[in-house]
């Protein structure tokens, strides 16, 4: 009888064993989707952004404008925010500087602030390429920018960044920007068409901030 007994208590707890291994299992699984990027050590996601990533860049300006070409050289910072899997959204602030345009005894400062979306795709654990869009406002100072009937020292204007980049993730917290090249169009005024299309070439690093 007591045998009965004890093979009826382990037919009742069986299915309730199984059924909490079952839900533990389940849980595992739900929330392996919050678990940081880095916690996928062999998985190419761990190169996606992480929530916060800050870069620090030095930044090489081709400027061309109505056939005339210079360089200018200064930095950039941009503040990436990731949004949802591979989709970021970039606050991009740069300045620059020549002393000289086009040989001649005049300078130009040049900043810009820009922002829009990024889209990084990995394609190994440690490389995340990616390519973004930005639009916001440049000013240039320290210069000439001839107006209706006279002329200025400072002027605004819309100013557009359109290309890409490489990242290669170092640390969970740190990547290396060894390229990122941008065609960036400003519309300072110039005398003529009022469109600078020029070459902007940076590389730097990258903190990544849970």
């Amino acid at each position: 009888m007591r045998n009965l007994w004890a093979l009826l208590l382990c037919c009742a707890f069986l299915p309730l064993t199984a059924t909490a291994q079952n839900t533990s299992q389940a849980f595992s699984n739900s929330t392996s989707f919050w678990k940081s990027p880095d916690t996928y050590e062999g998985d190419k996601t761990a190169a996606v952004a992480a929530p916060i990533e800050i870069s620090v860049d030095y930044s090489y300006l081709r400027a061309t404008a109505e056939g005339v070409g210079f360089s200018m050289n200064g930095g950039s910072t941009e503040v990436a925010f990731h949004a949802y899997r591979w989709f970021s959204a970039v606050a991009d602030l740069t300045g620059e500087r020549s002393g000289s345009v086009n040989g001649g005894p005049q300078g130009l400062s040049l900043a810009s602030f820009t922002v829009g979306p990024r889209v990084t795709y990995p394609i190994h654990r440690r490389y995340a390429p990616f390519v973004q869009m930005l639009v916001g406002a440049a000013h240039g100072f320290d210069s000439y920018f001839p107006v209706t009937s006279s002329s200025t020292g400072a002027a605004y204007s819309f100013a557009m960044l359109a290309g890409g980049g490489l990242d290669i993730r170092m640390k969970s917290w740190l990547a290396i920007r060894p390229v990122q090249a941008d065609y960036f169009l400003t519309q300072l005024p110039n005398g003529g068409g009022n469109r600078q299309n020029n070459l902007r070439l940076s590389a730097g690093v990258v903190f990544r901030l849970w």
